[in-house]
């Protein structure tokens, strides 16, 4: 027992009785303290979750008022009506205008996507008469889509879901096939731009430096080379036309942007100005 061994070590030649009284009282002190201990353990403990559950009570109170306070901005705007219809209840844009003006967006990101490849970035003429097309071909496909819509539908259960209904799923077969007409701009451009010059020497320079690679030098002609040659140059022609890719949009977006009108510099404005006669003043010559 470890307090019957400090005595003796502490307080060697105690009689027995003496020894036990000792041992008798540092249980006890040792009990009281361990008690003394766990209470304030206990204590502490309880306080800690005390703690917690005020904080998690306060953070439950702020979460339900940031909901209110959502909710009712939410109901706010969703009583705006439509900016373009006037449609009521929309939130500002009803879904009806909003897919029109996404569908706008995309045809014109479709014209500018085949104008990176087939016309002159630099010729505003002609990248319009390609847009131009584009635009013919997404409209005259949105068209064929939404005949084909109407020959499958019942067009009496498409009135009956609402007085909007018609206009609304126009709308969205609109954007769908606007949206897959972009995308396939998109794939169309890249392959035609990863036959350019710049795209095919890049692809070879990829090719000769991955064959020239220390594993691959004794063996060049070897599947293994060839093939992480191949992979190489691949990566290599995709990279190089998504890089034109985005330098020629970024280009064509910049051209499409409206200039800013620039004031004259007041070096020439002040003379011009200063040659004005002022309101209601009548211009004395003076001798």
């Amino acid at each position: 027992m470890r307090i019957a061994a400090e005595v003796d070590r502490e307080l060697p030649g105690l009689e027995t009785d003496a020894r036990y009284r000792e041992i008798e009282a540092r249980m006890r002190r040792h009990a009281e303290a361990e008690a003394a201990d766990l209470v304030a353990r206990q204590a502490e403990a309880r306080e800690r979750a005390e703690r917690r559950a005020g904080a998690r009570a306060e953070a439950e109170a702020q979460a339900a008022i940031e909901w209110e306070r959502a909710a009712a901005e939410a109901a706010v705007r969703q009583a705006v009506a439509c900016e373009d219809c006037g449609r009521a209840r929309s939130a500002g844009r009803c879904e009806v205008c909003d897919h029109r003006r996404q569908t706008e967006a995309l045809i014109g990101e479709a014209g500018l996507l085949a104008a990176t490849w087939s016309a002159d970035p630099r010729d505003p003429v002609a990248v319009a008469a390609v847009a131009a097309e584009v635009r013919t071909v997404i409209e005259d496909a949105i068209a064929a889509s939404w005949t084909q819509f109407q020959q499958i539908t019942d067009p009496v259960a498409l009135e009956a879901a609402g007085p909007d209904a018609v206009e609304d799923a126009a709308a969205h077969n609109a954007f769908l096939t606007a949206e897959s007409a972009a995308a396939e701009y998109r794939h169309e451009a890249l392959v035609m731009l990863g036959r350019s010059a710049e795209a095919q020497a890049e692809a070879r320079e990829a090719y000769t430096t991955e064959l020239a690679k220390p594993w691959f030098q004794a063996l060049p002609d070897s599947d293994d080379a060839q093939r992480a040659a191949t992979e190489a140059a691949a990566k290599a022609q995709i990279r190089t036309a998504e890089h034109l890719l985005a330098v020629r949009l970024e280009q064509l977006h910049a051209q499409a942007r409206p200039q800013p009108v620039r004031p004259a510099p007041w070096a020439r404005r002040l003379p011009e100005l200063a040659a004005r006669p002022l309101d209601g003043e009548v211009l004395e010559v003076i001798a």
